[in-house]
């Protein structure tokens, strides 16, 4: 007898509606003992539920009937499909020299300014403030921005 490994299926949500759906979805499962292993709203995928079960009836099952799904995507997904929604890489290395963003913590919160360094090592870039009327050279930790616009690379 062979084990049956657990697949991923996509469900297609109204946006906006992808975790109340979930919740729905959790509590049928829980009912009617189906066989459904996890549910997962990823932050990046709007419109799209994650269902991990071991075949596509039970998904389809699990969905039928209710008001905001929209169909269910074709096929199954491979977890290395998902990982990168999963675990969003550190802000540090997506950061570059040159790159627009905002400050999102600390005491220049709000503020605007330009991407002068890149210290991966410490995880701190320094930002030249661009909304000061002189400039304004910060070093913060790379978790307190957000890039708004990045640098053209050739």
């Amino acid at each position: 007898m062979s084990v049956r490994k657990a697949r991923f299926y996509g469900i297609r949500v109204t946006m906006g509606q992808e975790i109340t759906m979930a919740l729905l979805m959790e509590e049928r499962a829980r009912q009617a003992g189906l066989p459904v292993y996890s549910l997962s709203v990823l932050p990046n995928l709007r419109g799209i539920i994650v269902a991990e079960s071991d075949g596509s009836h039970v998904v389809q099952r699990l969905a039928q009937g209710l008001k905001h799904v929209r169909g269910l995507m074709r096929g199954s997904m491979e977890f290395t499909e998902l990982e990168r929604f999963v675990s969003p890489k550190p802000m540090v290395e997506i950061v570059q020299t040159g790159d627009l963003v905002e400050i999102t913590g600390g005491p220049f919160v709000g503020m605007r300014g330009r991407v002068l360094e890149v210290d991966k090592s410490k995880g701190e870039v320094k930002v030249e403030i661009t909304e000061a009327a002189y400039p304004l050279p910060v070093t913060i930790s790379a978790d307190f921005i957000r890039v708004l616009k990045q640098e053209e690379r050739v």
